[in-house]
């Protein structure tokens, strides 16, 4: 055999043990990175199923608030539609303005008392939707963690207050 017939076979020797080389570590790699993802999937199974039914749980209470929220809306239209009606009617009625002044604020503490009770309503909805979703949230960091959620001592709310008991920015 020649020369040059001995180095082209030489080269393809070296080339096809390189490649060999090559293809075997780019497989080793390949069957690493996807035995670390099978197992992370695998890990993360339980967690997702948590956080599904979390999300779920979520919608479910969002959909309850905005179902009572709309509600309160119509009935407020509602009692405002019948507060106008009944202005309209004194309306038609009134001998003199006088008179219609007199009776359109006879009826203001009854309006002030239908709109402040509704605002009531629509606080507690807020309120109930607010304790809702925190309970889905520690339910779900107890099912995640494994821990319990952490007690805390309920905040002691300044007289007459009835905001969440924090300080009020000071004055400038």
């Amino acid at each position: 055999m020649s020369i040059p017939d001995q180095m082209a076979r030489a080269a393809v020797r070296l080339l096809t043990h390189g490649v060999q080389d090559y293809a075997g570590r780019a497989l080793r790699l390949a069957q690493r990175s996807a035995a670390r993802a099978a197992l992370g999937i695998e890990t993360a199974q339980p967690r997702l199923a948590t956080l599904t039914e979390a999300g779920l749980r979520v919608t479910e209470a969002s959909c309850r608030c905005v179902d009572r929220l709309v509600r309160q809306s119509v009935a407020s239209a509602h009692g405002a539609l019948e507060d106008g009606t009944e202005r309209l009617r004194m309306t038609a009625r009134a001998r003199s303005l006088s008179a219609l002044y007199d009776e359109q604020r006879a009826t203001l503490p009854a309006s002030r008392e239908r709109i402040s009770r509704e605002l009531e309503t629509v606080w507690k909805i807020v309120a109930s939707a607010r304790r809702d979703l925190a309970e889905i949230a520690h339910s779900t960091r107890e099912q995640l963690l494994g821990q319990p959620r952490p007690k805390r001592g309920r905040r002691k709310r300044s007289a007459g207050s009835r905001r969440s008991g924090r300080a009020a920015p000071p004055a400038h």
